[in-house]
């Protein structure tokens, strides 16, 4: 009974380094200078090996070009040609221009000069393929170059022997470039090709298994799925992307290539539409005939409606200069609860009021709110103990929540355009039925096509973030005093600002200690009815 053939274990890409580093240069088993200079006197062709694979990658094992070098040292045998060197480019494409061959740039400078740095003369070539060496016409142009700088070389492969000094070896050489070239836009296409028509079906991609699925990448991993529906609910609820971040981090659990996670990783898994079902490609989201977004096979995390919404989120707090990360707005990054929200009242002589904004700096095992510095255009002369502004603050404004509940913004049932969207569809649909059937000129069609799909691309996105808001607005906290101290900073910090304009902070009475609550006047919001 014959055994199976195992499986070759997947290398790391260091031990990948090292294989290639072993079959690089003087073969193992090659005669010494001495040895094959006498084989040379006796007819033999001292020759070169030049293997490359384009792609190692997806198995990481380094048999590409391992098996190229037997096969080469096959082809060596059967022409009384020994291989005294092997140049190898492992993972490296032949087709980029952007690609650099180090051991091929190597290859031909020993053809130019004669000989291999260990002092082999170089009487010819052998690969397993001619699209192993080239795959364009300047590429071809510099190996025959350099191989008929000397005469009476030899080059062979899998195909036989082929003299490269000819009246036809240029014309050969140009035709196997074409071909080259014409076979691997053939296989981008298919590549592309196949793609789509997976992400059409609403296939999972290859590749390793995604964060939140098990290794089918259909079925959900319940411990992992769990963490990222709660990063969304916690986004939802106003907790800050570093909240979440923690949280990921709290949970124990990995990313899928074992490493801890990061922000900017966390900000993927949320922002990738897979979580809710959905597929991009090339950036847009995978749609059907209708326009509407494909439904993947695998199980989703969330809703459609939440991971719109999270979304929104996410991109609302971005700046043109990367993720937001000053400021003074609720959702900048802070350590103490008011930055950005005091303002100094402090008057100089004439009369006139500071109006600087204040911000949180560390004291003796607490904290105070400080007016900035003269050059950063405050007056520097007023300091209050942060903690007792806080407090009075977070009393105030929940205070204000509890009389204003009455009046809360209620979610809405329907989008309110819902129509427009279904009317705009349907003028399409029976312009499109019109044109089919010739009714009306190309012209006219395409120029009235544009005026419909322009109309659908604008209710379309008014009617995802209006499902946005109302997705924030259901998981908006309705009893804030409840859940206040189960908020981290950035969620009591957009509670705050979303009620206060500003926080007039008048200095205290000199010599004394007691905090004065009357030298802390709120600037309120005009409340928004609807």
């Amino acid at each position: 009974m014959v055994a199976e053939e195992q499986p070759r274990k997947k290398l790391t890409a260091a031990e990948v380094e090292l294989l290639v580093n072993r079959l690089r240069g003087v073969p193992a088993d090659a005669p010494s200078l001495q040895e094959a200079l006498a084989m040379r006197e006796a007819g033999w062709f001292l020759v070169v090996a030049y293997c490359r694979i384009s792609d190692d990658a997806h198995k990481r094992d380094g048999h590409g070009v391992e098996d190229q070098t037997r096969h080469c040292a096959r082809i060596a045998a059967m022409g009384r040609m020994v291989i005294v060197h092997r140049f190898i480019d492992n993972d490296k494409s032949a087709s980029k221009a952007n690609v650099v061959r180090d051991d091929f740039d190597s290859m031909i400078d020993a053809l130019e000069r004669g000989k291999t740095d260990q002092g082999y003369p170089v009487d010819g070539v052998v690969c397993v393929a001619d699209d192993r060496l080239y795959r364009g016409a300047h590429a071809y142009e510099r190996f025959v170059d350099s191989f008929t700088a000397h005469p009476d070389r030899v080059y062979a492969d899998d195909t036989g022997r082929h003299d490269l000094y000819g009246d036809g070896a240029e014309y050969r050489g140009l035709l196997g470039v074409a071909s080259a070239r014409s076979e691997t836009k053939k296989k981008k296409r298919r590549a592309r090709l196949n793609h789509l028509a997976r992400a059409e079906r609403g296939e999972p991609v290859a590749g390793r298994r995604p964060f939140g699925w098990k290794d089918d990448k259909l079925t959900l991993d319940p411990g992992e799925s769990a963490v990222v529906r709660q990063g969304v609910l916690d986004l939802l609820a106003g907790k800050s992307i570093t909240t979440v971040a923690r949280n990921f981090v709290a949970s124990g659990y990995t990313s899928t290539m074992g490493n801890s996670w990061q922000l900017q990783t966390v900000k993927q898994i949320l922002r990738n539409p897979r979580i809710c079902g959905y597929r991009k490609l090339n950036g847009e989201l995978v749609t059907d005939s209708e326009g509407n977004p494909v439904i993947g096979k695998w199980d989703a995390i969330v809703t459609p409606k939440e991971w719109y919404a999270v979304t929104t989120l996410l991109e609302s707090k971005r700046s043109s200069g990367g993720w937001a990360g000053e400021g003074d707005g609720a959702h900048s990054a802070r350590k103490y609860l008011l930055t950005g929200l005091l303002r100094c009242g402090r008057k100089d002589e004439s009369g006139h009021m500071c109006n600087s904004k204040m911000h949180g700096a560390p004291a003796r095992k607490t904290h105070s709110y400080r007016c900035r510095s003269v050059l950063d255009g405050g007056c520097d002369k007023l300091s209050r103990q942060g903690p007792a502004i806080d407090k009075l603050i977070t009393h105030l404004v929940l205070r204000k929540i509890e009389e204003r509940n009455a009046q809360r913004v209620t979610v809405e049932e329907a989008w309110a355009d819902e129509e427009r969207l279904a009317a705009a569809s349907r003028r399409k649909t029976a312009l499109e039925a019109r044109w089919q059937a010739g009714e009306v000129s190309d012209s006219t069609f395409f120029s009235l096509l544009k005026t419909e799909e322009a109309e659908i691309k604008r209710l379309s996105n008014e009617r995802r973030a209006w499902a946005a808001r109302q997705e924030v607005i259901k998981n908006q906290v309705t009893d804030v005093r409840a859940q206040w101290t189960g908020m981290d900073l950035q969620q009591k910090r957009t509670v705050i600002f979303d009620a206060l304009e500003a926080v007039i902070v008048l200095p205290g009475v000199k010599g004394s200690h007691k905090f004065d609550p009357e030298t802390i006047i709120p600037v309120w919001k005009e409340e928004k009815l609807s």
